[in-house]
């Protein structure tokens, strides 16, 4: 007869299993369901707006030559296709994919950005939430082979789906609007002010 702790491990292992698949079933179910969201947000005129004006607004900033930004000349960058807004699609967070030039470099970057619609004009926050990094040795076959584009955007986009949805699988506004503060406002003025 078996002991009641090799009985214990054993209900523990099986239950470390089925959460673990849970786990990534939920996350593919995250992601499936974020990508029919975004089909259906791509019809939608704010999607449009809002890609318009960060694309139009990085632009503008490395023209104008802010200091925060010039990381971008010594990249390759692209504004990834996911948004995700709020229910009421007047807040968003994007997401800024980065591949470093340098060829020793061992790392790749994503700028998460925030949307927020004021006054019937999207206004672009460059500066005051997360980057995320991605090590190349992990996601590449070399240690200095930049992660595809495509790669940053998958990854990326798990980040912050972690938290996107409630368990109901609405939209959860409040992890959404948080990020727009007072604080991030400050950090956008500073960041328009400092010239290279």
């Amino acid at each position: 007869m078996e002991t009641q702790e090799l009985i214990m491990k054993k209900y523990l292992l099986i239950f470390i299993s089925i959460t673990g698949l849970f786990a990534c079933v939920n996350i593919d179910h995250r992601r499936a369901l974020f990508d029919a969201q975004l089909d259906v947000f791509k019809k939608n005129d704010s999607y449009h707006e809002v890609q318009t004006s960060a694309n139009k607004s990085l632009k503008k900033w490395v023209a104008e030559d802010l200091r925060d930004i010039q990381v971008l000349k010594k990249c390759n960058w692209k504004l990834d296709d996911a948004v995700f807004f709020n229910s009421k699609k007047d807040r968003c967070y994007l997401l800024l994919l980065i591949q470093d030039k340098d060829t020793l470099a061992k790392q790749d970057y994503v700028y998460v950005m925030y949307g927020a619609l004021e006054n019937e004009k999207w206004d672009i926050y460059f500066t005051g939430l997360s980057t995320m990094i991605f090590s190349r040795d992990k996601y590449s076959k070399d240690e200095h082979e930049p992660i595809s584009m495509a790669a940053l955007s998958l990854l990326s986009r798990e980040e912050v789906l972690h938290d996107y949805y409630k368990a109901n699988r609405r939209i959860n506004d409040e992890y959404v609007n948080k990020a727009y503060t007072q604080e991030l406002k400050k950090k956008q003025e500073t960041f328009l002010k400092k010239k290279h």
